[in-house]
């Protein structure tokens, strides 16, 4: 897992960090999804994002370590200021029980590279 990466960044007059490129900055990075019940319906949790960088953002993957988790999120560039949102679906009938922590893996056009996304909860 590749966490640490350079981001080249310009300082502005009013301190704000700004990216020299697309960059993605998750309004959360680990996710709880509570209790599922194995014999209900889906969860659904949704991630929000803003590219706060300096050109327009395009996710181009998510990419899962379970068969149980699915991931929906739209392929349009996100302008520079603007937001947009992940869906991750956990599919409770092909989870199995017990605690669970999993990853998401989005790859976009960011500075940043790849983030990371971290899934728990437990299957009843």
């Amino acid at each position: 897992m590749l966490l640490c990466a350079v981001m080249p960044f310009v300082l502005h007059a009013e301190e704000k960090v700004r990216y020299d490129g697309a960059h993605i900055r998750l309004e959360q990075s680990e996710c709880d999804f509570g209790e599922i019940d194995r014999k209900g319906e889906n969860k659904v949790l949704t991630i929000r994002f803003t590219n706060d960088g300096s050109e327009p953002l395009v996710l181009l993957a998510a990419t899962t370590t379970c068969p149980c988790l699915k991931s929906e999120f739209s392929r349009k560039p996100v302008a520079v200021g603007q937001g947009s949102e992940i869906k991750i679906v956990v599919e409770s009938k092909r989870a199995e029980q017990g605690l669970f922590r999993r990853v998401v893996q989005l790859r976009s056009n960011s500075v940043g590279g790849t983030e990371v996304l971290t899934i728990k909860g437990v299957v009843k």
